[in-house]
């Protein structure tokens, strides 16, 4: 796998690539990728997690762009080294994680104190290795704020083996940490701020003919003159995005095997909220592409790749209604169907437009909401209207659109009613089908306003936000970096939290986070029956601590690891012996659901006829078996009144407490279709046990009801049996069988949970 990642790199990189074309640039490039996979700890699952975050399009279009002017840059993707680098050897369990991060605290949820298993060494000796047969003129280093100490120090090991090499950085991080990056590292020779389209290859073109211009001719770069950092003028913005070449994604060699990818529509942020780094790197001028250069795009990537999907990037989207309208009605006129997903503001878009985005195939957008406190709204500078911002959310939730509801907690001045508005927004978001809320910390960003103003004060507490951190496990020399220029890598400190501990921040991101992943309607609930989320946070801290203090087996560390599966197991024993008994004002309501969500789809079992022919018709011989993967539950509340209940805030006390059956199947497309069955409908169902015949069951049917409202029960149980069979609750088979697990093969039984 490393081999492909480098692209089997031979001798011909080490020479100049003009020796059979004066004309052509004199300079071998080699462009390397920042990494942006994020490391879970357990390999096999950071390599399933994986997924394209769009973060290489600014490479690709790099390249793009040079082999345009002649050149033949080669990529070295550090996300595809590092997959390589996880999937080599065995695994031994980690003697001591202390040993690689110095001196680390004991911190309640603290991402660092773990025990899990990593592969052996860190990953920056594993790409040295694959680094020093390469031998170009100019290595370019990508850079994002979460991998930019292996940035650094991959730079210096290409610096030492070729002295006359010459290293130049660009990226986001890169660009707004210029000069004290270029004061604390010598082995960068140029740093290219901002939008590269034209800057790079100029400075390559310059640097192709020694003598032929100075570097001030360049805006956009920084470079040195002698002991001196000189940090020439802004280059302009690149106004006509229509004249950018299409990404070389023919570098990507999974394209193919993703399903979607990203496309660059625009660039520019006009807003300036105090935490956001984009606006320095596009700065604020918006822009977009035309309609028909994306669908010209789209169309030849779909040719080329069978990709349909594609993330149109831009921080902001929908600032220009318009132009997204016009976009829209291209897209309907193009007589192609594809399917994309957007970034927007819920202040930029209006339920119209949400509607015909819907129509022709948005299916994804990104929502930043940030917090969920008004006063905090108007202190980072969002300024989102949050009544309004719930209603956009909800309106792309009828149109089935997946929403990400991003939030951040930790400001400076937050206080806990702040605290408690957005975790209520998180959980309140779970009432959406397809809305996805995430939570973080903050991260003070280079060059943000939050960074200018707590630059002196910043705080090296290992509790890291996942906006800036790279996984949980740090390579003992980047937190030497770190901690020696924190002017260069802000991200991994703090600002100060003046009312609230970052401890107890940083798990309560871990407790919702997971929460939402175990569950979806009994959070929802939790917050609805008690009014104040935190409240339960807290009593579940306390329950927690004191159950370990009870435990023979206590661990280490003070806060359960959120992301065991054990922690649904213990979420749910704490609902069970301490909400219910302390808390609960719908007692009823909540007890139904934590049985619902308590029990997996996993225990529901199979009992398809084994090895037997199925019947096309239903006749008297027949034996009707229940569907795979059927999961019947009987509830003492009306399961339907309990979710329209939670989906409009009623009053979950007033919810019918009647005894109703339930039936849940999970779908290939991941989603869990729900039924509440009328009591003869779930009657007839458990008498399809697949080994009844009809005769046996119209039968045992008329003993439990003669007649329903005059009909004869025959009719009604042949009916019934008709109207289960259409619905995909039952099958026939031509004769009995048994159930999977007792043929003597893994399969599943059903099971009815009372």
């Amino acid at each position: 796998m490393a081999q492909l990642a480098l692209h089997s790199i031979a001798d011909a990189y080490r020479r100049p690539l003009n020796e059979e074309s004066p004309d052509a640039p004199c300079l071998a490039v080699c462009l390397i990728t920042a990494l942006t996979t994020a490391d879970f700890i357990d390999p096999e699952l950071t390599i399933n997690a994986r997924t394209q975050t769009g973060a290489h399009l600014g490479v690709l279009s790099l390249v793009a762009i040079l082999r345009d002017k002649g050149f033949q840059p080669h990529v070295v993707n550090l996300d595809e080294l590092f997959l390589a680098f996880l999937r080599r050897g065995k695994i031994p369990p980690v003697a001591n994680i202390e040993e690689q991060v110095g001196s680390t605290p004991e911190i309640t949820g603290d991402c660092l104190a773990v025990t899990e298993p990593e592969p052996p060494g860190h990953f920056f000796p594993f790409v040295v290795e694959h680094l020093k047969s390469l031998s170009f003129d100019v290595f370019g280093f990508s850079s994002i704020c979460n991998s930019y100490p292996l940035t650094l120090r991959l730079a210096q090991e290409v610096k030492q083996w070729h002295p006359d090499t010459r290293i130049i950085l660009g990226g986001p991080q890169a660009s707004v940490v210029d000069v004290p990056t270029m004061h604390a590292f010598p082995c960068i020779d140029f740093i290219i701020r901002g939008e590269a389209d034209e800057t790079f290859p100029a400075l390559l073109a310059l640097l192709s003919r020694p003598g032929a211009g100075s570097w001030e001719r360049i805006p956009g770069i920084t470079f040195r003159r002698g002991g001196d950092v000189i940090r020439n003028p802004n280059a302009p913005v690149f106004h006509n995005l229509d004249r950018l070449p299409l990404p070389a994604f023919d570098l990507d060699p999974t394209i193919k095997d993703r399903g979607n990818i990203h496309l660059e529509i625009g660039r520019g942020c006009p807003f300036a909220c105090t935490f956001c780094s984009t606006n320095d790197f596009f700065r604020r001028n918006f822009r977009l592409k035309s309609p028909w250069k994306m669908i010209e795009e789209m169309k030849s990537v779909q040719r080329e790749y069978g990709v349909n999907y594609f993330s149109l990037v831009h921080d902001m989207y929908t600032i220009d209604r318009k132009k997204v309208v016009a976009f829209c009605q291209a897209l309907l006129a193009c007589g192609t169907a594809f399917t994309w997903g957007c970034s927007a503001r819920t202040d930029c878009i209006d339920d119209e437009l949400i509607g015909l985005m819907a129509d022709t195939g948005c299916r994804g957008i990104f929502f930043g909401i940030e917090t969920g406190s008004n006063r905090l709204q108007s202190v980072i500078n969002k300024k989102l209207d949050l009544v309004e911002a719930r209603k956009r959310i909800h309106c792309a939730d009828r149109y089935g659109i997946d929403t990400v509801v991003a939030l951040i907690i930790g400001f400076p001045d937050e206080t806990r009613d702040d605290l408690r508005d957005t975790i209520h927004f998180f959980v309140e978001s779970l009432r959406f089908e397809h809305a996805k809320p995430q939570i973080s910390l903050l991260a003070p960003l280079a060059a943000t306003p939050i960074h200018e103003q707590y630059k002196e004060r910043l705080i090296f507490d290992h509790i890291f936000s996942d906006i800036s951190y790279q996984g949980w496990r740090q390579d003992p020399g980047d937190v030497e970096l770190i901690q020696t220029y924190p002017e260069i890598f802000p991200n991994f400190y703090a600002v100060p939290t003046t009312w609230l501990e970052r401890s107890y921040l940083k798990e309560i991101v871990d407790f919702v986070t997971y929460l939402a992943r175990w569950f979806r309607w009994l959070p929802v609930a939790l917050l609805q029956d008690s009014g104040d989320f935190l409240e339960v946070f807290d009593r579940w801290r306390q329950w927690w601590a004191e159950r370990r203090a009870n435990a023979t087996d206590a661990g280490t560390g003070a806060a359960p690891d959120y992301s065991h599966r054990s922690f649904r197991t213990d979420f749910l024993a704490f609902v069970r012996t301490c909400y219910l008994e302390e808390m609960a004002m719908a007692r009823g309501a909540i007890a139904a659901l934590g049985l619902i969500e308590g029990t997996p789809l996993s225990r529901a079992r199979t009992y398809t006829a084994a090895l037997v022919k199925s019947a096309d018709r239903l006749d008297a011989t027949c034996v009707p078996y229940r569907a795979d993967n059927l999961l019947i539950m009987d509830l003492e509340v009306d399961y339907k009144e309990l979710v329209e209940s939670l989906r409009t805030k009623g009053n979950l006390s007033r919810v019918p407490e009647r005894k109703v059956t339930v039936v849940f199947r999970a779908t290939e497309a991941r989603l869990i279709q729900v039924w509440q069955l009328a009591p003869l409908s779930a009657a007839l169902l458990r008498l399809c046990d697949g080994r009844r015949t009809v005769n046996d069951i119209v039968h045992a049917f008329t003993l439990l009801e003669p007649d329903v409202d005059g009909v004869p029960a025959e009719k009604v149980c042949l009916f019934g049996l008709m109207r289960l069979r259409e619905d995909g609750f039952i099958g026939v088979a031509s004769g009995p069988g048994v159930a999977e697990e007792e043929a003597g093969s893994n399969g599943k039984e059903m099971v009815i949970v009372r």
